[in-house]
């Protein structure tokens, strides 16, 4: 970074605790004085704030702490950076999915706002919004090992049928029937890994499916309620929904292996773009699935 780039960080500087910069009431002091002593003290005051400014923004210590406090502001948040990982994972069309979640979702927030618990609302939609990327997220990996074509699949099977024929045989080698077992075993895992791959793959499209209608139920019980009571019911479906997804991840942790902690904090939930809600409640509503 030049040293210009410090020069307005060293105008505004101040101390931790200090409202203000100490810069600007020297510069009010230097001020009034000019205004009602003599003008000089403003050329006084001017040479003295260069030279400030001038010291401040060289000294090392106090560039590293504009560095830092600069970088801290530009990166994103562990949560945020994760989320932008995830989504980076999927396809342009579950991308655009997840993205649409998260829309509805700030809409019922924003429609909340000001109901009793509203920042505890906003917190569970943002888990919610957050399980349903990690699903997405799952899922792709699930697809990329059920991505074995059916001839592939079916010269498993032909291989292992050759195997087993050949482990049949009278008289054949220790050493060969020990490499022939050991094939068959290999042969056999990747199967089992295929079939669990496809049974997990049911479980999470499920799960995804359920959480997209569980928001757009909510939403519209939100937009439609006419009293307190109607929202209080509203907000009671939306809780049931999250101990419903939390009691289904405690089961199913496994789907997510290799992914972060579940227990982390979820990001900041991010508004749908101009049109895409409308495109989302479309899909809900008619039962389309990605």
């Amino acid at each position: 970074m030049s040293r210009r780039s410090y020069l307005w960080p060293a105008f505004v500087a101040r101390p931790l605790g200090m409202p203000l910069p100490p810069n600007l009431f020297g510069l009010a002091a230097v001020g009034l004085l000019g205004a009602f002593l003599n003008p000089g003290f403003w050329l006084i005051g001017a040479g003295l704030e260069v030279l400030y400014l001038w010291s401040l923004s060289r000294s090392a210590r106090f560039r590293a702490v504009v560095d830092a406090r600069d970088a801290s502001r530009a990166r994103p948040s562990t949560a945020e950076a994760r989320r932008d990982e995830l989504l980076a994972r999927l396809s342009p069309r579950d991308g655009e999915e997840q993205l649409e979640v998260e829309g509805l979702c700030a809409e019922i927030v924003a429609t909340l706002r000001g109901s009793p618990g509203a920042g505890s609302h906003e917190e569970s939609l943002a888990s919610l919004a957050f399980m349903h990327l990690r699903l997405l997220a799952a899922r792709v990996a699930l697809r990329r090992i059920l991505a074995t074509s059916a001839e592939d699949r079916r010269a498993l099977e032909e291989k292992e049928a050759e195997l087993r024929g050949r482990l049949a045989a009278p008289g054949i080698d220790e050493e060969l029937r020990r490499s022939l077992e050991q094939q068959v075993s290999v042969i056999d895992a990747r199967q089992a890994a295929q079939a669990e791959a496809a049974r997990r793959e049911e479980r999470v499209d499920a799960e995804i499916e359920r959480i997209r209608q569980q928001v757009a139920l909510v939403r519209e019980q939100v937009l439609l309620a006419a009293d307190e009571a109607q929202v209080a019911r509203a907000v009671d479906a939306l809780s049931a929904s999250l101990s419903e997804a939390s009691r289904w991840l405690r089961e199913d942790r496994e789907l997510f292996a290799g992914f972060d902690d579940l227990s982390a904090p979820p990001p900041p939930l991010r508004a749908a773009a101009p049109g895409r809600s409308g495109r989302a409640r479309s899909r809900l509503s008619s039962g389309e699935s990605t």
